[in-house]
């Protein structure tokens, strides 16, 4: 019979490297334990390398025992020096693992520039690296740290990072990719604000998962639309039962693989209506669940004046050229009159035609039309 290794026995390092993406200093938790494992003086993961005039972003666990101030001032120093830092030069390709030893004679490394102002500053004496990466181009190195009164790095030490590589670099890939997706959300909601257009998304429970400050200065305001228990709610029984139905069909819209944008307008209290377009979120994956986002909700703030096609596109993920076409068609132009008005031949005019039925979820022109024209109606 085989035996098995009880889960409870699965090596904490291993556990701490996949919860590193999710920490606000990532890996910090992986780093101390790692350093107390291997009875180090630190441990530390760089995730960006040096550069000539830029200095790499170093996470230590734990601190090196040095003031915050001397640390900013080597940290500075380093952008002049990282090209002369000798581990950081060796490790050249993913899987390269060496001590400093190995690299550079305690007495040339002793003579050196680098180790006057870098290296002793932080008490370090040892070091043994490793080179990571991940498909997608992120890179780094991973090693340990120990001072004068510690000893060299062995083979044995070598062995526990190249066992924890595949680990490492997996967590890697994790981190790239949460970090992109981060940074492209974060752009668009950026660009909403400068829109003045208030975005809520809501997962597959209706419940607010994220907003761009023009929301949440909207909600703040109390001037028809607010939060309730993480919901949005308006200021009657009656209108927040509306907006509820349209954020359910939107959200079962999402679950459901289809299409779905519906609109409505709410008297605020200032001299002008409240658009809200509620929208459901293409689904891209089915194995979604419950806590992703599901739907979005747009809503005009105190001052969107945005041309036709800045809103179409927003509302609906087109593209510049896109979003012309569908608002010369929602102006009542033909595709061969929007084909000449483009300057486009009429089977790029076709082609684009069918991209903008698939994204805003309609089967016909007719129906865009007024998808377009409805849309614009609520929130203009």
């Amino acid at each position: 019979m085989p035996s098995y290794k009880p889960v409870a026995e699965v090596d904490e390092l291993v556990t701490l490297i996949y919860r590193g993406p999710l920490e606000d200093t990532p890996w910090q938790s992986f780093l101390e334990a790692l350093s107390r494992r291997m009875q180090r003086q630190s441990a530390a993961i760089t995730l960006r390398l040096s550069r000539p005039g830029m200095p790499p972003f170093i996470i230590w666990a734990p601190p090196l025992p040095i003031a915050e101030q001397e640390a900013r001032r080597i940290h500075r120093i380093h952008a002049e020096l990282g090209d002369l830092d000798p581990l950081r030069n060796a490790l050249a390709r993913p899987g390269d693992i060496y001590r400093l030893s190995e690299i550079v004679s305690a007495d040339e490394l002793h003579s050196s520039r680098f180790y006057a102002e870098i290296l002793r500053p932080y008490g370090i004496e040892y070091q043994l690296g490793m080179y990571i990466s991940e498909p997608g181009g992120g890179e780094g190195n991973v090693g340990l740290n120990d001072g004068a009164g510690g000893e060299d790095f062995s083979d044995g030490d070598k062995a526990i990072l190249i066992a924890l590589r595949p680990h490492l670099e997996l967590s890697l890939a994790l981190f790239a990719r949460l970090r992109r997706e981060e940074t492209e959300v974060q752009v668009m909601i950026d660009t909403l604000d400068r829109l003045t257009l208030c975005t809520f998304i809501l997962d597959g429970a209706g419940r607010i998962l994220r907003s761009n400050s023009a929301g949440r200065a909207l909600l703040r305001s109390n001037k028809g639309l607010r939060g309730a228990g993480g919901r949005l709610a308006l200021a009657s029984q009656a209108g927040t039962a509306q907006l509820q139905k349209l954020i359910g069909s939107a959200v079962a819209a999402h679950r459901d693989g289809g299409g779905f944008a519906e609109g409505l307008r709410v008297e605020a209290e200032f001299d002008r209506h409240l658009g809200i377009l509620v929208r459901s979120i293409e689904a891209r994956s089915h194995y979604g669940n419950e806590a992703g986002p599901a739907a979005v909700v747009y809503v005009s703030g105190l001052d969107n004046s945005q041309p036709l096609e800045g809103l179409v596109a927003q509302i609906f993920d087109l593209t510049p050229s896109e979003a012309q076409l569908a608002a010369l068609l929602a102006s009542g132009l033909s595709l061969s009159e929007a084909a000449e008005k483009l300057e486009f031949t009429e089977n790029t005019v076709r082609s684009y035609c069918k991209t903008i039925l698939s994204k805003t979820g309609v089967g016909r022109q007719a129906d865009l039309v007024r998808l377009i024209l409805r849309s614009v109606a609520v929130l203009g």
